[in-house]
């Protein structure tokens, strides 16, 4: 955990931390949901996908005092178990552009880690510059173009990050 203070507000400071989601709830599940409609364009969970994720796969929150201001949606990969891909990450509108990103990553990643977990994939969109600083700031390296949509020209980078070469193979659920 770490003080954080909103740049214009000194009398005002956030103690930020990272946490593991314990299971579905109708709170989490409304608030994934909502984070991933302030970040991206089009909806990733239904109520339904939601909860099984935060059942199923590891759901991180980044939170403000008590309040969650980020979410980050990890799967476990089939053929590579010991590997996870984020499907999702998203921080609240009013809370970007302050470095909150790359320290919610950075808590991630270091909880994978003591999980055993050996490398984390993603996609991310060609054009999302803010993004891919992010990802490339703690290390993810871009590895392939992973999609191009002809429909909608957007083209997306698949980005990876070695975590540890002799961690032993992590268990399939929690």
């Amino acid at each position: 955990m770490e003080r954080f203070r909103i740049d214009g507000d000194a009398d005002r400071s956030y103690v930020i931390r990272v946490d593991e989601a314990e299971g579905p709830t109708d709170e989490l599940v409304r608030v994934l949901i909502e984070i991933d409609l302030q970040t991206f364009s089009e909806s990733t969970f239904s109520t339904y996908t939601a909860a099984a994720f935060l059942r199923q796969e590891k759901v991180y929150l980044l939170r403000a005092d008590d309040v969650v201001i980020g979410t980050c949606v990890l799967m476990r990969c089939w053929d590579r178990p010991n590997e996870v891909m984020v499907l999702s990450m998203g921080i609240r509108p009013g809370w970007r552009g302050r470095g909150l990103g790359q320290r919610f990553l950075n808590g991630v990643l270091e909880r994978l880690k003591t999980q055993g977990i050996r490398a984390v994939a993603l996609m991310v969109g060609a054009d999302d510059r803010r993004a891919i600083k992010v990802y490339e700031d703690v290390g993810f390296q871009h590895i392939q173009t992973a999609l191009e949509d002809k429909r909608t020209g957007e083209t997306l980078l698949m980005m990876r990050l070695q975590l540890q070469d002799d961690a032993p193979v992590a268990t399939l659920h929690r």
